[in-house]
């Protein structure tokens, strides 16, 4: 069975257990912990949770770690449900699946923030102002800092880019005047 069909089905099953006993949003949290600590640290995540070497209640006590506190009650049994089904080494995919469909049913969107310094919070309030008002969905928003931009911001939201920063700006005005140049130069 591949990875994606796992995934879903443990995701739906997490999802509809959450639901059920009223824990969405805590469930939500800690996976959202889980992820962002597995991506910080992927290749010794993969080694271990992959490792048949490895005990079981090693990869449990590597999984509850990385979700952090709190770890909720139905959250640590599924954790251990899907470590004695041995398929820790999937976990990342159900995190990401049931993360999908916790941001579906309540209509967030995952946008990223690049600016050039760091966003004040009334620019933070007014980005996700324009998100919520663009695209009718609330924004989760995850900032960075590229000092690189110049100044003006990059939003990434979903699989849509809008690129406000000066040195955006600056490279379409280069393109533009090397098409420019490229297009007024007499043929041969």
């Amino acid at each position: 069975m591949d990875n994606g069909r796992i995934s879903v089905r443990y995701a739906r099953a997490l999802f509809q257990l959450a639901h059920e006993q009223g824990c969405e949003d805590a469930v939500y949290g800690g996976l959202t912990r889980f992820a962002r600590n597995y991506f910080l640290a992927i290749t010794q995540f993969n080694e271990v949770l992959a490792d048949p070497m490895v005990a079981r209640e090693e990869k449990v006590k590597l999984v509850d770690m990385a979700v952090g506190e709190p770890l909720h009650n139905v959250l640590k049994q599924f954790i251990d449900f899907v470590a004695d089904k041995k398929r820790e080494d999937k976990m990342i995919f159900i995190a990401m699946k049931y993360m999908e469909m916790y941001r579906e049913k309540h209509n967030i969107l995952s946008t990223n923030v690049t600016t050039a310094t760091e966003l004040s919070d009334e620019s933070y309030d007014h980005i996700k102002a324009f998100i919520k008002q663009t695209f009718g969905a609330d924004a989760e928003m995850e900032v960075k800092i590229d000092p690189s931009l110049i100044g003006g911001f990059i939003l990434d939201i979903e699989n849509t880019r809008m690129d406000a920063s000066v040195a955006g700006q600056l490279n379409a005005l280069k393109n533009n005047l090397q098409l420019s140049a490229i297009s007024s130069q007499p043929s041969a």
